[in-house]
């Protein structure tokens, strides 16, 4: 008789068979049992004729017939398909370490207490060990305030789910699509969620970073859409249980989202001015910081292309006149690299050569 899987590994899918393909072998290779489900997204006939064909006994793959569109019902619907008491999600161009499950499975026994634990993973760009890049330190500062100032410590695929803890949160916020793994982490952390950090763990999941793109990093109308829709959701969220502190760092979020547009969206003024009107709708009280931030972004918008010195005063004045999470903080997202005893252990995984069990 098979042994019940421990834990069920969620892979939403759209359009990249190929890269699914091997991220499913990489999550078959654990020793541990799991099982695997893929919820596709609605790709292209050809896409899903083709991901159809790679269910058997421990890969289960469903198709997203209703609901919103969007990585957060995919995985909604992935979780709540398995009994697995162990839940972790996987994106379909991610691969896991040989070592994953049985380290955090390990972690589970050594710290039952937890409701879910999280560990370090690593960037790579064509396979596992080209980078020796952190996607982020997860031990440098609060972590709920770091969620708040989009500085996540952590990745969707660092955290093992015990899958009690989602359904008291009920899962992914399915109306947000940019943004949903921190919607989920910001919600568990204010209800309490017991997160156990493993910092000093192997990191034991390889995040792909390419310059194909990605669902999340467009701007089309439906993305951005969305961006306000986790503005809305966050705001409900703070409004309901956060400090006076914590509600002052979201509120900078609008303000980030206005720069965003600003530089990196064209012809951006009119949804610049919706999303300040969303600000003052949802904070009414937001006082100084939002008419600073008015005058700050007519101004940008009027000297960007004429007076860009101009434009790189004003953002000066700003920033000090601003409150603290208004502007991205100097840090390591993304830029924190491994040190030298951490990137042996991972290089002596990924050859063979260690006794931590694959």
């Amino acid at each position: 008789m098979q042994k019940p899987a421990d834990v069920a590994v969620v892979i939403p899918h759209y359009n990249r068979a190929d890269l699914l393909r091997l991220t499913i072998d990489s999550v078959l290779q654990q020793s541990a049992a799991c099982q695997v489900i893929v919820v596709d997204d609605g790709s292209d006939t050809d896409q899903w004729q083709r991901i159809r064909l790679y269910a058997d006994s421990q890969v289960q793959v469903l198709r997203r017939a209703e609901g919103p569109k969007g990585p957060s019902r995919s995985r909604n619907l992935g979780w709540q398909q398995s009994d697995c008491p162990f839940v972790m999600f996987l994106d379909s161009d991610d691969l896991l370490g040989g070592w994953c499950l049985h380290q955090r499975l390990a972690a589970v026994a050594d710290c039952p207490e937890a409701d879910a634990w999280v560990f370090p993973v690593l960037l790579f760009r064509n396979h596992p060990g080209d980078l020796r890049i952190l996607w982020n330190q997860m031990a440098a500062g609060a972590d709920l305030e770091r969620f708040l100032v989009s500085d996540p410590p952590w990745h969707t695929s660092s955290t093992l789910w015990r899958r009690s803890a989602l359904e008291r949160l009920g899962g992914f916020n399915e109306l947000v699509m940019y943004g949903d793994d921190a919607d989920l982490h910001m919600r568990a952390l204010f209800r309490g969620i017991r997160f156990q950090r493993m910092t000093s763990a192997v990191p034991d999941v390889f995040v792909r970073r390419s310059d194909a793109n990605r669902i999340t990093n467009g701007v089309s109308a439906c993305l951005l859409n969305s961006r306000l829709v986790r503005l809305s959701e966050g705001s409900r969220l703070l409004l309901h249980f956060g400090t006076d502190s914590q509600r002052q760092l979201w509120q900078g979020q609008y303000f980030r989202e206005c720069e965003y547009l600003l530089f990196q969206v064209p012809g951006s003024w009119g949804r610049i001015c919706r999303v300040l009107r969303q600000w003052k709708c949802e904070w009414p009280r937001a006082g100084l910081a939002w008419w600073i931030a008015c005058f700050y972004l007519a101004l940008a918008c009027a000297t960007r292309r004429r007076a860009y010195l101009l434009l790189r005063i004003a953002r000066r004045v700003a920033m000090r006149l601003m409150p603290v999470g208004c502007f991205p903080q100097p840090g390591g997202f993304e830029c924190t690299s491994l040190d030298a005893a951490m990137e042996r252990r991972v290089e002596l995984l990924l050859t063979g050569r260690s006794g931590l069990k694959p």
